[in-house]
């Protein structure tokens, strides 16, 4: 959300506050990879299974967090050189993973598969438009390669946050029903 607001109005602010952000799932982590060891050699079965997907939910925000934070980067040098074309499709892409994080949260903490399968779809839309913003700088008629490279690792970035928002999607149904979503018909539509 954050992102999306300093791409929209080069909020100074939004930056700062995804950085702040990101520091906090940093501590998360730490905290987990500190705890979570001992507590797996006493707990139940189902107990584990929970553990160990907190562990997969912490990497991977954690992972989010790193590449949310390069665009936060990469958008604070070059955000004022962004077309409007490349902008729109930032924030949009910005705002779709927002959608999906909402719907991560939903789906974990109502152990409730929906919202999982809804996010999971939302990863085709990050794909397409991050083939939008490659295609557009590869017909761009333009001298200026580090910035058309620029917008290239910013699509790239939040794209990757979102294939690890559809990890998340595919733990949730792993941690609700037992059985994994990768491979399985039953889970396509």
């Amino acid at each position: 959300m954050n992102v999306a607001e300093g791409l929209a109005n080069s909020s100074s602010l939004a930056f700062v506050t995804v950085k702040e952000c990101e520091a906090e799932l940093d501590e998360i982590d730490r905290y987990v990879d500190e705890r979570i060891a001992g507590k797996l050699t006493s707990a139940t079965p189902k107990r584990v299974k929970e553990l160990l997907a907190c562990l997969k939910f912490v990497l991977d925000l954690e992972r989010i967090g790193d590449l949310v934070l390069t665009i936060v980067g990469r958008a604070r040098a070059y955000g004022s050189q962004l077309s409007v074309q490349d902008r729109a499709d930032l924030h949009d892409m910005c705002r779709t993973l927002e959608r999906m994080l909402t719907l991560i949260h939903e789906a974990n903490a109502n152990r409730d598969i929906q919202p999982a399968l809804a996010a999971h779809k939302l990863d085709g839309e990050m794909d397409t438009l991050r083939t939008r913003i490659y295609s557009r700088q590869v017909s761009r008629k333009t001298t200026d390669v580090a910035l058309s490279l620029e917008i290239f690792l910013m699509a790239q970035a939040l794209e990757r946050a979102g294939d690890h928002v559809k990890n998340l999607a595919e733990e949730v149904c792993h941690l609700v029903e037992g059985r994994t979503m990768r491979h399985q018909r039953a889970y396509r539509s």
